[in-house]
């Protein structure tokens, strides 16, 4: 179940804040909202759900149950094997065999292939991720105790950012994970959510979505793009790529507002950054903040830079997907952050708009990886000089990609949020207005809405 869908906003949702705020006792709020996020996740495939309830059972007994104490490496090594054996497999186990060692057939077979025939569980490298986090704070005695298995369940299975994050450690959820019993649904609380809600599923449906479908032309013929074409597709997929995963990040902490669980901001104006490195600070950030604060530092950090961001960024792009395309992704983006740390003096004296210029071309350029594989990228590249015409844009394109270009630059809906007026002033009654007709914007369109882009990884 994904949150652009009529069941999900019409049937899902009313019904859990129901049985959550109406229908029980405060004190089981916290296992209704499990077995409502199990549903939403199960619907997606039974095996999903079994295989996130084993990953919690694991790290939850190995952690938490047989480690004598904080500091227990062998326990953190351990609980670490469980979600990451299962990543491995359902993730990366195919296109080790397949495209590393070349093993397997892609032939139809009658029967099962180990191979073949694995379905990825959404957001698996999401709720991973957090359960490692969750391993080595325990280990390093950031949290200092267990914490439980009910909580744990809720902390990794919670529905708003189970499928695509944000990456959260415990410590940023856990005041409104210990107090959701207490937490009362006001009226501050619901125009806040329905603000992230609308603003969120209007960034996915109407721009993301929308952009996706006037592109689609032009990416499904790569050797005829041209130097015209292949910027609109570049371009475009900046934006849509964008307005689908924020899109998504906003719908989150709505949602999560509705139930006293405050998750934190996944997106500080990318695309406004001066510079590669700090793009990595602003895009995605709790999975940069993992990177950082789990690989990188332990690794040595600065003492020696260049091999442990080389490390982090094949592993960044290997987080996105099993693909030599990714794999690809994360050099490139090493490359664009290793040489500016290399030319970082000559950059910073650039003015700073010729800054955001250039990184955000750089940036924008690298998203390519996403849209094609290998194959079809060199393709796509190769047009530039062998095609005989540019291929033009629509006008929709170049519209909507415009729109897009103004929004992402001008508004910031956490910001927005936080100036929210009182309920009863003349520009709250506005807000609420034009939040209610871009609402019913996302209704009329909703079902032309594809799956979000991160779902996928």
């Amino acid at each position: 179940m994904l949150f652009n869908n009529l069941a999900f906003l019409f049937l899902f949702l009313p019904l859990t804040i129901i049985a959550v705020h109406l229908a029980s006792p405060r004190r089981y709020r916290m296992q209704i909202l499990i077995v409502a996020s199990l549903i939403f996740y199960g619907l997606s495939g039974l095996m999903h759900a079994i295989v996130l309830i084993g990953c919690v059972i694991w790290v939850f007994l190995v952690v938490d149950r047989f480690s004598r104490a904080n500091g227990d490496l062998r326990a953190l090594w351990l609980a670490i094997l469980g979600p990451l054996a299962a990543l491995f497999y359902f993730k990366y186990w195919a296109f080790l065999v397949r495209d590393i060692f070349m093993l397997g057939t892609y032939a139809d077979q009658q029967g099962f292939d180990l191979f073949q025939n694995i379905i990825l569980p959404a957001g698996i490298s999401f709720f991973s991720f957090q359960l490692i986090a969750y391993a080595i704070d325990r280990y390093k005695g950031i949290i200092a105790k267990p914490i439980g298995f009910t909580n744990l369940l809720f902390f990794i299975s919670f529905f708003p950012q189970l499928v695509a994050g944000p990456i959260v450690r415990f410590h940023q959820v856990a005041d409104g994970l210990y107090n959701i019993s207490r937490f009362k649904l006001n009226a501050e609380a619901i125009t806040e959510a329905a603000i992230y809600l609308v603003a969120g599923l209007a960034f996915k449906v109407l721009i993301a979505d929308s952009i996706n479908h006037f592109s689609g032309p032009l990416v499904s013929a790569p050797e005829s793009l041209g130097t015209t074409g292949l910027a609109a597709v570049v371009y475009s997929y900046t934006f849509q790529i964008y307005f689908d995963f924020y899109g998504y990040s906003l719908c989150a902490i709505g949602l999560a507002r509705l139930f006293g669980i405050q998750l934190p901001s996944n997106f500080l104006r990318p695309y406004s950054s001066l510079n590669p490195q700090h793009f990595w600070r602003c895009w995605h950030v709790s999975l940069s903040n993992f990177i950082r604060d789990y690989m990188y530092i332990p690794l040595g950090g600065h003492e020696r830079y260049i091999r442990n961001i080389f490390i982090v960024f094949i592993a960044c792009g290997l987080w996105h997907g099993a693909g030599f395309s990714f794999i690809i992704w994360g050099a490139y983006h090493f490359a664009l952050v290793a040489g500016y740390k290399l030319l970082e003096k000559q950059w910073n004296r650039l003015p700073k708009t010729l800054q955001c210029g250039m990184n955000f071309s750089l940036v924008s350029f690298g998203w390519l990886f996403f849209v094609y594989p290998i194959g079809d990228f060199l393709t796509a590249f190769a047009s530039v000089f062998k095609a005989k015409s540019d291929a033009v844009p629509s006008t929709d394109l170049i519209v909507m990609t415009a729109i897009a270009a103004f929004i992402c630059f001008t508004v910031r809906i956490e910001k927005l949020v936080k100036s929210i007026p009182d309920l009863s002033t003349p520009m709250s009654c506005i807000l609420s207005a034009f939040s209610a007709l871009i609402a019913i914007l996302v209704l009329l369109f909703i079902d032309r809405s594809a799956n979000f882009i991160y779902f996928r990884f």
